[in-house]
C-alpha cells in the first residue's frame, strides 16, 4: 500500500509541476515564437511621380527582383529572439543577416543584412491599445485588432501605424505593421515615403507581406490543452491504481 501512496504522489506532484510551469509560462513569457520556427514574406516596391521624367531608383529596381526575404528563428533566451535573415534575388544572389531582438523592450541587433524593417517582432497577445514591448514605459502600443488572412489561415492580428512628417524637405513617412496575435511574428510591412518639390509629388511604397509559415501550416495545440490532457490521463492513471490495489485487498467468502 504503501508503494502505491507513493506512486500516486509521485504523479500528483509531477501534475503540479507540469501545471505551475505550463501556466507559468503562459502568464509571463512575452515570445510567442521557438527556435526552428521559419517565416517568408514577398517584398515589392512600387513608384509613382507626377514628374514625366522621372527615372525608378536602381534601388527599387533591386527591390522587384526579389524572390523572397526569410526570417528563421534560432533560438529564444529569455525575451530576447536570435534569428537569420536572408533575401534571394530572383537571379540566384542571396543577402544574408545574423540578428536579434528584444521583445521586452523593442531593442533590434544586426549584423549583415537585417532585412527591410528593424521590428519582426512583438510581444505576443497583446491587445488594443496594449504595449508593444511590455519593458519599456515609452512602448509604442497596438492601434486596433482585427482578423486577417495570412497564410491560409484567418488569424486575430495586431495593426501599427506610424507617421512622421519633415516639412523641412517635405517629405512624409508613413509605416503600417501587422503582427500575428499569439505569436507576435509580423505578417505585413508597409512603408510609404511622399516627397513634395514644387507642384512635383514622388510616392514610394515598400509593402513586404508573409507567404509561408512553418508554425501555421500544422495544427497548433495551445499548451493549456496539454495541460489539461496530462491531468485527465494522471487522474485515470491514480483511479486505475486504486482500484486495482481494492480488488486485491478484498478476499472471497466461501460459503459452506
Amino acid at each position: 500500500m504503501r508503494r502505491i501512496l507513493s506512486l500516486v504522489l509521485a504523479i500528483l506532484l509531477i501534475s503540479s509541476y507540469v501545471c505551475s510551469g505550463a501556466f507559468g509560462e503562459m502568464m509571463s513569457s512575452v515570445v510567442g515564437v521557438g527556435a526552428g520556427d521559419v517565416f517568408r514574406y514577398s517584398y515589392i516596391c512600387y513608384f509613382n511621380s507626377s514628374d514625366p521624367h522621372a527615372v525608378l531608383p536602381a534601388a527599387l529596381i533591386s527591390i522587384n527582383q526579389t524572390n523572397y526575404f526569410m526570417i528563421n528563428v534560432t533560438g529564444v533566451s529569455g525575451s530576447a529572439i536570435n534569428f537569420n535573415t536572408m533575401l534571394l534575388s530572383l537571379n540566384g544572389s542571396s543577402y544574408l543577416g545574423v540578428c536579434s531582438m528584444n521583445v521586452g523592450s523593442g531593442s533590434p541587433l544586426v549584423s549583415g543584412y537585417g532585412g527591410p524593417s528593424s521590428f519582426y517582432f512583438m510581444a505576443r497577445n497583446v491587445g488594443m491599445m496594449g504595449k508593444m514591448f511590455p519593458s519599456i514605459a515609452l512602448s509604442p502600443t497596438v492601434n486596433d485588432t482585427l482578423m486577417m488572412s495570412y497564410v491560409g489561415a484567418s488569424r486575430l492580428t495586431n495593426h501599427f501605424v506610424t507617421t512622421d512628417e519633415n516639412n523641412l524637405i517635405n517629405v512624409l513617412n508613413s509605416e503600417d505593421m501587422y503582427f500575428d496575435h499569439a505569436t507576435g511574428m509580423l505578417v505585413q510591412w508597409r512603408h510609404e515615403v511622399i516627397q513634395t518639390s514644387g507642384s512635383i509629388q514622388t510616392n514610394t511604397t515598400q509593402i513586404m507581406k508573409m507567404t509561408s509559415s512553418s508554425v501555421w501550416d500544422i495544427p497548433e495545440f495551445p499548451i493549456s490543452i496539454i495541460v489539461v490532457s496530462f491531468i485527465i490521463v494522471a487522474s485515470v492513471s491514480i483511479l486505475a491504481i486504486l482500484k486495482s490495489a481494492n480488488s486485491k485487498r478484498t478476499i472471497p467468502r466461501i460459503i459452506m
